[in-house]
């Protein structure tokens, strides 16, 4: 698509006896590496067997047993430097103090975090040895909904600053956003491993249930995030802020996951989600860079699939009353079309482009949701090998496949006046080929 993206596609027949699947692995330059491990994970409990308190992988922790919070008396220094205002002496004492099986209380780690790491005069060092010691007491001691040091007040009063004054430095704002996700996932897979999601931290702030307005904080942040990370600006210090501003897009995706599976009906939250998405997707306006940075560091397959299919949807002219299937990806890639982006140029081509790659992008997703059961409950769907879902809609002829591929190199030809690149036509084939594989008849 972009200059700044390099696709790589890998194909397999999706048949049961290869478990390979089809995946297009997108590689941002300058910005993208520290979000790669979370793009496409999707939630289990078996991957996330923890325990309070601290990681089962970390040699430091064993034989601790449960953790102790310090005692006032050992933390007496601690608190005078605190009185003095000298937030080095903190910081060292804290580190100093700071061992495997002990923890501090939570007024101390308050102000770790809104004392020093949010106070606009902390230079960059001493937010970075706060934020440390921060992710270092969560580490030792796991928190929960009574005990973590922030609150959803503080996140939206941080970020709310940032449209105005920008009262914080982007590298400060990515490093709560980072400690606030880190609580909440920790707290979450442990609540998974003993079936008490009910009572995490990630259903008292981001249910789609309860409180989705703040959920909308988070879709609204994560937009902003994505505006800035694309900007062009040529300087150091605004590629640096753009490189912070990919990685909160990581962050704000990864809420949305842990929003999308903490309730009881995933497949409710993802229509929720998915259309607050598509409404400021297309209410904003957006380059084709912003569209597919969302699409692309979307974690969620059935978050991704929805959206897709409302994109899609939107940009076809003739309208069908399918589920989403394999005869309704057909009918998009029969009938849509999509507007030119403002960079394209005399390039128009680039926008046949796109549509191969959200079509591509669809048929992965829904391939990933049928397969592993995405719209049942994290805990209806552990444990239990159970085959892939495949409805009547999702049974095509070759006949269909090859028309609806002749129907988009017609139509591209007739809005172009030409072929499409080579690389679009060849990407286009795959696709066909991959469709033909799966047909039954």
């Amino acid at each position: 698509m972009g200059a700044g993206m390099e696709d790589a596609i890998t194909l397999s027949s999706g048949s049961d006896k290869d478990e390979s699947d089809v995946e297009i692995v997108d590689a941002y330059a300058g910005g993208m590496d520290d979000a790669k491990p979370f793009i496409g994970r999707e939630w289990t409990v078996a991957a996330y067997n923890v325990t309070p308190g601290g990681d089962d992988d970390d040699e430091e922790e064993d034989g601790f047993g449960a953790p102790e919070e310090l005692c006032r008396q050992s933390l007496s220094l601690v608190y005078s430097t605190i009185d003095e205002n000298y937030p080095e002496g903190t910081l060292q004492l804290l580190s100093d103090l700071l061992q495997p099986g002990f923890y501090p209380p939570r007024d101390i780690t308050s102000h770790l975090l809104r004392g020093i790491l949010l106070d606009p005069q902390s230079p960059q060092y001493l937010c970075v040895q706060a934020f440390n010691l921060l992710i270092r007491t969560q580490r030792h001691h796991m928190g929960d909904k009574t005990t973590i040091p922030w609150d959803w007040e503080l996140l939206t009063s941080v970020m709310a600053s940032q449209d105005h004054e920008k009262k914080y430095r982007c590298e400060v704002v990515r490093m709560l956003l980072e400690y606030v996700v880190q609580t909440i996932e920790d707290d979450f897979h442990f609540k998974l491993s003993v079936s008490a999601l009910h009572h995490s931290i990630a259903k008292a702030t981001m249910s789609c249930d309860l409180q989705f307005t703040q959920v909308r904080d988070v879709i609204k942040w994560l937009f902003a995030a994505i505006m800035k990370s694309t900007e062009h600006r040529d300087s150091k210090e605004t590629a640096k802020e753009r490189d912070e501003h990919m990685r909160m897009v990581s962050v704000f995706q990864r809420m949305l996951s842990m929003a999308l599976e903490v309730d009881r009906s995933p497949a409710l939250s993802s229509a929720k989600l998915s259309q607050e998405l598509f409404h400021m997707l297309i209410s904003s306006v957006p380059l084709r860079a912003h569209r597919m940075l969302l699409l692309e560091s979307l974690q969620s397959k059935l978050l991704r699939c929805k959206l897709l299919e409302h994109l899609l949807d939107y940009a076809c002219p003739q309208k069908i009353r399918l589920p989403m299937s394999l005869s309704l990806l057909l009918h998009f890639l029969k009938n849509c079309i999509l507007r030119s982006d403002p960079m394209d140029g005399a390039q128009r081509w680039q926008k046949w482009e796109e549509l191969v790659q959200l079509l591509w992008m669809l048929l992965l997703s829904y391939n990933k949701v049928m397969k592993g059961h995405l719209r049942s409950s994290l805990t209806e769907r552990t444990g239990r090998v159970r085959p892939m879902i495949q409805t009547t809609h999702d049974t095509v002829s070759k006949q269909a496949v090859q028309e609806a591929v002749v129907s988009f190199l017609s139509r591209s030809q007739a809005d172009l006046g030409q072929a499409l690149p080579l690389h679009v036509e060849e990407s286009l084939t795959y696709l066909q080929d991959h469709l033909l594989d799966v047909c039954q008849c």
